[in-house]
């Protein structure tokens, strides 16, 4: 079956994925008594194996948010979502597990959250509701003039921002845009907005949501570009990286 692509409609797609069947009975229970109570509508799909799992999102069927145990058969947690994360970047993946040595190693795949069993409807409820308001802000735009033409640009896409003195360069994952103005004034209007960005350099402005790995005085994208830290922002870059990266754990 092939599901709607985000962004086509208020349907929220769910898979749930644990070799325990008790387990997946429980949080798609639970999902759906948080989706009733907040007048939501949901449809939500379960997988047993992670293998099938990722043959699904490899086949085109799309999901918003995916709940995904670590320690399973064949594939682990952390190998499945590797397989996705080549097909789906913007999927919201949250891990619930009983294994919390797996967190510093689930890093690299950019889980939502972590949340660790037993799950209470509290918890899940907390999870579930700033993952909804996440897929909710994806649709935010960046909106600019350039020579008498407005534009927006999805901000989702946006991988980064590059000064060159009063042009600004806008790379996305497909293409590049330009606008005149001052990186500092981007940076402030997008404050307003829930996407995280980081100043890595006085030239460059980048989406953190595209941030693959930090470096000592560099950043590696989700498209494999790498781009340096300048020596004086090293240290707040390093601080800001950290404190997003623990958003996403919710403890018992």
């Amino acid at each position: 079956m092939k599901r709607k692509r985000r962004g086509m409609g208020k349907m929220i797609n769910v898979a749930i994925c644990d070799d325990v069947v008790a387990t997946t009975g429980k949080i798609e229970t639970m999902l759906h008594n948080i989706a009733k109570r907040n007048f939501l509508q949901m449809d939500t799909e379960v997988f047993w194996e992670g293998e099938h799992l990722a043959d699904s999102v490899e086949k085109g069927d799309c999901f918003d948010i995916i709940f995904l145990d670590i320690e399973m058969g064949q594939e682990d947690g952390i190998t499945v979502a590797r397989r996705i994360r080549k097909t789906d970047k913007k999927v919201l993946i949250v891990y619930v597990t009983s294994h919390e040595s797996y967190m510093k190693e689930s890093f690299e795949v950019r889980p939502f959250q972590f949340l660790v069993k037993p799950v209470s409807e509290k918890q899940m409820e907390v999870c579930f509701q700033a993952a909804y308001e996440e897929i909710s802000s994806a649709d935010s735009y960046f909106r600019y003039n350039y020579q008498r033409v407005n534009y927006k640009i999805p901000i989702r896409e946006i991988l980064y921002f590059k000064s060159n003195r009063r042009k600004i360069q806008i790379i996305t994952e497909k293409e590049s845009f330009e606008l005149y103005g001052k990186l500092n004034d981007i940076e402030e209007s997008l404050k307003c907005s829930k996407a995280a960005f980081l100043r890595i350099h006085q030239s460059f402005l980048v989406n953190y949501k595209h941030v693959d790995g930090l470096g000592y005085d560099f950043v590696v994208l989700d498209n494999g570009k790498r781009i340096s830290i300048s020596e004086d922002r090293r240290k707040q870059i390093s601080e800001q990286y950290c404190a997003m990266e623990d958003t996403f754990y919710v403890d018992r």
